[in-house]
């Protein structure tokens, strides 16, 4: 019998509430853990050394500080969580970025803070790195044994089957055996009753959808979750079976535990990644108007010189949980352009645009306006690009997932499709971009959107 094996047969299921006692358990057990690592590392590595006491001094100083820095990476990736680690995979991504985190975070304050600096300015930072590997590994090894020892108590969750019955529950009777969670099927449909969905999700307030037949068509599914309801649904996924025929090597899979399925999240993003989103829309949009106020009191200028009419033109566009807002632009079409055509696509050789507009359109200028909504928080830096609500009551595919983030002043189909693509073909760039979201994909959408700008500039929306 195996190691894992006899921790099994010894392991203990916690009692409801209890989880609260074994992260705080947990969090102690680091930071002596840490602690002793550090100090350890300190007395090998510089044991004839003369400043091992002005070193240790120095660490005595700041030791708190990473402490601190510790535990709030170690919250926001779930390390304290007994539910967040349930592969050895998962811990060890959990314990690598938690500390690596804080090993970044700590000599960044280091370099921009002074009063800081003074603190650990003896501090060795080659020593405090040997420190952290050591320390990943220590960490894995407690979470790799309290994971063996301890069963979290099982959650209730409400599901909703639709599409084959058996094979629904089958993945939940496979997920009953695992442990942790409990279902209790709320309701099975067939597939043909796909527009009952949304409804039976709402208001039985279902926790897991198990869609069973992977040809049925979820956009009406979305779109009445987002659009039609005007609100934020409550959190929820949606689980679908694979079709190993139409399985492809750029799929992306989640596995709810160990059971292949494609995952989606009614709250694409976690709290954590909403806020962290907000605090870089928010300083990116104070920079970036600081930055561009010349250039904006100039355009204001030159289009009232250039046409008659406003300097801004405001316009209905669709935004969060399918909410109308008004957008704002420099105007850069002639007046009235729409008044016979209607509600009409923009086209590389738009004639309703003037000349100023032309130009402004090509440099991105007429978007700048909008960086005051991001700090409103209709909008943000990086997101799906807003469309009319005219085009969104058109199509099921703008009323659905697109609408479960802010709309963005640039996004990733801005900047890789041009007037070539259909308004349809851009939602697949919306739909990578909100499944595969991160900080640095935002941070590498904006640099994208510069470079355009500058050296492709026939970016227009």
């Amino acid at each position: 019998m195996s190691f894992n094996s006899k921790l099994k047969r010894f392991s203990f299921r916690l009692p409801q509430g209890a989880e609260g006692m074994l992260s705080l358990f947990l969090v102690i057990c680091d930071m002596f853990l840490l602690n002793f690592v550090f100090k350890e590392t300190f007395q090998i590595w510089l044991a004839d050394s003369n400043p091992l006491n002005l070193y240790i001094t120095s660490y005595n100083q700041v030791k708190w500080y990473l402490f601190s820095f510790y535990v709030f990476f170690g919250i926001i990736s779930g390390l304290f969580s007994l539910r967040s680690l349930k592969a050895a995979s998962d811990i060890i991504f959990h314990t690598t970025s938690s500390l690596l985190s804080t090993f970044i975070v700590f000599n960044l304050v280091g370099f921009m803070s002074r009063s800081f600096a003074s603190l650990s300015h003896n501090f060795p930072r080659p020593i405090m790195l040997i420190a952290t590997a050591i320390s990943i590994v220590v960490v894995f090894l407690l979470r790799i044994l309290v994971t063996r020892l301890f069963r979290p108590h099982p959650n209730l969750v409400k599901a909703i089957i639709i599409g084959d019955p058996a094979e629904g529950k089958r993945i939940i009777n496979h997920f009953h055996r695992r442990g942790g969670v409990r279902f209790r099927i709320v309701r099975s449909m067939k597939s043909d009753e796909i527009d009952e969905l949304a409804s039976e999700v709402v208001f039985k307030h279902a926790h897991e959808v198990f869609v069973t037949d992977p040809n049925i068509n979820l956009d009406k599914f979305w779109a009445q979750i987002y659009y039609q309801r005007k609100e934020e649904p409550h959190k929820f996924n949606v689980r679908i079976s694979v079709d190993p025929s139409k399985t492809v090597a750029s799929i992306g899979l989640r596995s709810l535990e160990d059971f292949p399925l494609v995952t989606i999240c009614s709250h694409p993003l976690s709290p954590s990644q909403r806020f962290i989103k907000r605090i870089f829309d928010v300083c990116f949009s104070i920079f970036a108007i600081i930055i561009a106020s010349p250039v904006m009191l100039l355009t204001a200028l030159w289009v009232k010189i250039d046409s008659p009419g406003p300097v801004f033109y405001k316009q209905k566009r669709v935004g969060l949980n399918g909410k109308e807002y008004d957008v704002i632009k420099f105007r850069s079409m002639r007046m009235g352009s729409e008044a016979q055509s209607g509600p009409t696509v923009s086209t590389a050789d738009d004639p309703r645009v003037s000349k100023l507009g032309k130009f402004i359109r090509k440099f991105g200028i007429d978007e700048l306006p909008q960086f005051f909504l991001v700090l409103t928080g209709d909008m943000s830096v990086v997101g799906p690009r807003p469309e009319r609500p005219f085009f969104v009551n058109d199509s099921y595919a703008f009323q659905g997932r697109r609408l479960s983030v802010k709309p963005g002043v640039t996004g990733l189909a801005a900047v890789n499709s041009r007037y070539y693509l259909k308004l349809e073909d851009k939602v697949t760039y919306d739909y990578y971009y909100i499944d595969n979201y991160s900080i640095l994909l935002d941070i590498k959408i904006v640099f994208q959107t510069v470079w355009v700008l500058l050296f492709e500039p026939n970016y227009s929306e």
